[in-house]
């Protein structure tokens, strides 16, 4: 098979170089052909003992273009907690490819806890930035249209829904100004006048 392993560098020794030198060997001896990212940084220069790391995207041009020409992903322990490793995962599950330990048992799929755990530090945050943050400006921002409301008693009405959920992508979008929380905003201000027609009557 054509393998491409995945696994976690950032903050291990030596950028785990020695792990992905030694699954590789392993992998070849049993008549694999195998494309490493350790081997490909090293052939671009990089010095694991000394050089800082490029910003993850840089690798991720290269190095999810190799999960694509390959049959299989050979994850290395501890793939779990790496952004990059598991962005490879996924987009090998999506293209339907074989995911595999290093004993080449297949990893059938993500739980949802993985899956969430992805995205949660991986995408969404990126995106929006940790949920520290963006919680606590959507927490300040619901505050401030409920406030009156709750202390008045009153129920939660389901156009108040539609009105934390504009505040929400708003919050979003201050953090990063993508199209999608535009056109969110737009679908719960719809959603938001249906339910004002319906529930106000």
């Amino acid at each position: 098979m054509k393998i491409y392993l995945a696994g976690p560098m950032r903050g291990i020794k030596d950028f785990n170089f020695p792990a992905f030198h030694a699954a590789a060997q392993h992998l070849r001896e049993l008549g694999h052909e195998v494309s490493s990212p350790a081997e490909k940084d090293l052939s671009d220069g990089f010095d694991p003992t000394k050089d800082k790391p490029k910003e993850l995207s840089e690798y991720m041009v290269h190095d999810l273009a190799e999960v694509c020409k390959a049959e299989a992903v050979v994850v290395l322990p501890g793939w779990e907690s790496s952004q990059g490793a598991r962005l490879e995962v996924m987009v090998a599950m999506a293209l339907k490819k074989k995911v595999l330990d290093l004993d080449l048992n297949p990893i059938e799929d993500l739980s949802i806890l993985q899956e969430a755990d992805g995205l949660v530090n991986g995408d969404r945050c990126a995106s929006y930035g940790p949920p520290t943050q963006d919680f606590k400006r959507t927490a300040d921002m619901w505050t401030a249209l409920l406030q009156f409301k709750l202390n008045e008693g009153e129920r939660i009405r389901p156009q108040d829904v539609a009105l934390m959920m504009i505040l929400l992508k708003a919050s979003r979008a201050q953090h990063s100004s993508k199209r999608d929380n535009y056109v969110d905003i737009g679908g719960y201000a719809d959603c938001g006048w249906k339910c004002e027609k319906e529930y106000s009557k």
